[in-house]
């Protein structure tokens, strides 16, 4: 009885309390610094969407101005044919080569990619930007499969007609306003029905990019903006 009266239980109850702390502190560290870890690899992932998506918007504007010239090109080939009626005209190889230039978007979407690959776009906090940036893929598709459609017509269906007509070599000596120092600035073409009708349908692959990019754009640029929002929010994580 002696000796159980002379154990120290309140210094055993202090050492078990530092203890239970320092287990519980370990625990805490472990957990914040795995938060600290998912949102610094948050952070390092939309920073380098936002870059990719950013170069995009650039890029796309330079296919639209290229789009908007050739388009061009081609009304002012088709009015040249028309107005011409049965009979023979010269035609400016430049309005040639914009009937067989095709040109694609090529969005970068590397960064998301390999994010969904990762399955780390599931652990991005925000829900609805998530749900944006899972939705580009298919949105894109769309837009691939038109331009993929308009540069098959233009290898194909026009570059046939214009071989068969005698008109391809000056068409592509002066594809994408690059003129080969010995090919011909314009030449006798004779209009035909045919002629302007496969120039109207090639018309119509550059309307579905003057009216499908744009919307790209729209849709990066929502997304840059949320990006944008994301990170500008303080972490509450890192205390």
């Amino acid at each position: 009885m002696l000796y159980a009266r002379n154990i120290p239980w309140g210094r055993f109850a202090a050492e078990g309390m530092v203890v239970g702390i320092s287990i519980l502190a370990a625990f805490w560290i472990d957990a914040w610094w795995s938060d600290r870890q998912d949102h610094l690899r948050e952070q390092e992932g939309l920073s380098s969407m936002r870059a990719e998506f950013a170069r995009s918007l650039v890029a796309l504007d330079e296919v639209l101005d290229s789009v908007r010239a050739n388009a061009a090109n081609l009304d002012q080939l088709i009015t040249i044919l028309r107005e011409a009626g049965d009979q023979p005209v010269m035609v400016p190889g430049t309005l040639l080569g914009s009937a067989v230039l095709w040109r694609t978007s090529d969005v970068s979407t590397s960064t998301l990619e390999a994010l969904i690959a990762s399955g780390d776009l599931n652990r991005l906090s925000n829900q609805a930007l998530r749900s944006d940036l899972a939705g580009l893929p298919a949105f894109l598709l769309d837009i691939t499969e038109d331009e993929l459609l308009a540069r098959d017509y233009a290898e194909s269906s026009m570059s046939e007609f214009l071989v068969r007509e005698g008109l391809a070599e000056i068409a592509y000596a002066h594809r994408g306003g690059v003129k080969r120092h010995d090919a011909p600035t314009e030449i006798l073409v004779t209009p035909s029905p045919q002629f302007i009708g496969i120039l109207m349908a090639r018309r119509i692959h550059f309307d579905y990019s003057l009216t499908g990019l744009p919307t790209v754009q729209d849709y990066l640029r929502h997304l840059i903006d949320d990006i944008d929002a994301e990170l500008a929010k303080p972490n509450r994580k890192t205390w």
